[in-house]
């Protein structure tokens, strides 16, 4: 079974994500996606990540709300691997629990140009298809690797930074998630500014 891993750390999972792996499974590139949560990445600061199980459960809620409940599914593997997580590591871990799957790599654009710098890349460009899709109308000639952009994906403005930042300022975040995302951001409290720090 071809299952595409898209990676990341999901902080929190927006609508533009889920728009990606529908995309993927509509145009037939896999037969599943996998939503893969880092709980750590060794390039991301970790003062506004929140914990690693409100990240996984979010995806999960998003992944019932969309198109292919049944097809996109969310993936904590990373959560028992030595930390910070990479994924020359992960994919491992996968192969020795799932060997009768085979996996492919789904990234933002705003990560290729970095692929150069990942543990193992010699490895995993040689064993697995790596999929980006663009943030900004990109084709992929500009960068050096063997990743292939999705074209004519579907491009969502919509960022996670920009949602944490809505969030402390109590500005509406509800056009940017799923319903049920936005209701455990509220129920848990999550990026959510006091009443004393909206006043300052």
């Amino acid at each position: 079974m071809e299952t595409m891993l898209y990676f990341g750390s999901f902080n929190p999972v927006h609508k533009g994500h889920i728009a990606i792996a529908e995309w993927v499974l509509d145009q037939g590139l896999c037969e599943e996606v996998w939503f893969v949560v880092s709980p750590r990445s060794p390039f991301k600061r970790q003062e506004e990540l929140a914990e690693e199980q409100h990240r996984l459960e979010m995806v999960r809620t998003a992944a019932g709300e969309s198109s292919h409940p049944d097809r996109i599914q969310a993936c904590g593997i990373e959560f028992d691997l030595p930390k910070p997580s990479y994924t020359v590591d992960t994919l491992q871990a996968l192969e020795e629990r799932y060997p009768n799957r085979t996996f492919s790599i789904l990234i933002g654009e705003d990560n290729v140009s970095g692929l150069p710098r990942w543990k193992g890349y010699d490895r995993f460009i040689r064993k697995y298809r790596i999929w980006y899709y663009p943030r900004s109308g990109g084709d992929g000639t500009k960068y050096n690797t063997p990743a292939k952009v999705l074209p004519s994906a579907p491009l969502l403005d919509y960022s996670a930074t920009e949602i944490r930042r809505r969030l402390r300022l109590g500005e509406p975040v509800e056009e940017m998630v799923t319903p049920g995302v936005y209701r455990y951001i509220e129920k848990h409290g999550l990026w959510t500014c006091t009443t004393d720090c909206k006043t300052k």
